[in-house]
Order: C-alpha cells, then structure tokens, then sequence
C-alpha cells in the first residue's frame, strides 16, 4: 500500500512537470547571479596637485634643497679636519693629545651629519603629499630624488664615522 502511494505520488509529480507550461528554466546567469564591475568614483583620472599644492612643494624642495647643500659642504669641511686629524694621530695610543684631538674632530663631523635626520624629518609629509602621483610624475620624482639624496649623504657619512673609529681603536 504505501508502495502504490508513494508511486502515485511521485506519477503525479512527474506528470505535472510535463504539463508545465513554456520551457525549462534558462541555465543563464540571473540578474543577481551577473558579475558586477565596480568601479571607483574617478577611476582613471589622473592624480595631481593643485596650483598651490605645486606652489608649496615647489618651495619645500627648495628650502630642503638648499638645506641638504648646507649640510653637505658642512660635512666636506669636517671630513677634511678629520682626515688630518686622524693622519696626526696615526698610531697614537688612546689617551694621547693626537688621538684626542681626532677624538674631537670625530664628534665635531658627527655634529655636522646630525641635521640631516631633521630634513629628513621634514620630507617625510612630502613624501606622503606626493604617494598617490603615478611613479612617473615630475612631483613624485622630486621629492623622492631628495629623500634618497639625503639617504646617500648619511649613510656616506656613517661609512666615514665607522672607518674612523675603526682608525682609532674604537672597534666598528
């Protein structure tokens, strides 16, 4: 009995599914199933600075410009002390007049790098001004040749604060 049911049930199913109207149901992607492509407001237009942005950052990158020029030549002076300070001193034992006086043209060098962790300092709102510029443009490029200006100035300068200590026995 509950066989004959169970297959009148399902006759009854199957019958009505051919007597549906119009076709079977498309296999296309639905409205709701379509990919959507969305997009950015302003997507492809080009990032830029306004007239006075360009105008401030035109005049920051001569104001750090000109730092960084400052900086160098101050260290170029030192770095000459340096060099006949530690030629005075030669092998001079620790303690002595002549390593002593390099002692101190080794701090006055170090004295004279020390304002370009300030510029550096300064550039650093520069930098994020100009991160949405595409790599390419005049702006980006600026300031991003400044920083790594400032960057190979100091790094030379600790390669020359680590020889001379090195020079005068005060390990790396």
């Amino acid at each position: 009995m509950q066989i004959a049911r169970a297959s009148l049930f399902a006759s009854l199913l199957l019958a009505g599914c051919g007597f549906a109207g119009g076709g079977y149901p498309s296999l296309k992607p639905r409205a709701g199933e379509a990919p959507r492509i969305i997009t950015a407001p302003g997507e492809g237009l080009e990032a830029g600075l306004s007239p006075e942005e360009r105008s401030e950052l035109s005049a920051d990158l001569a104001r750090e410009g000109a730092a960084l020029d400052a900086v160098e030549r101050d260290i170029a002076a030192a770095r000459t002390e340096l060099e006949g300070a530690l030629g005075a001193a030669g092998a001079a034992k620790p303690g002595s007049e002549a390593w002593s006086a390099a002692q101190m043209s080794l701090s006055r060098y170090d004295l004279a790098r020390s304002p370009l962790d300030e510029i550096d300092a300064r550039l650093s709102p520069l930098l994020r001004q100009v991160d949405s510029l595409s790599v390419d443009h005049p702006d980006r490029q600026a300031v991003e040749s400044l920083v790594a200006a400032v960057a190979r100035t100091g790094a030379e300068a600790e390669r020359q604060v680590q020889a001379a200590n090195r020079r005068l026995g005060g390990g790396a």
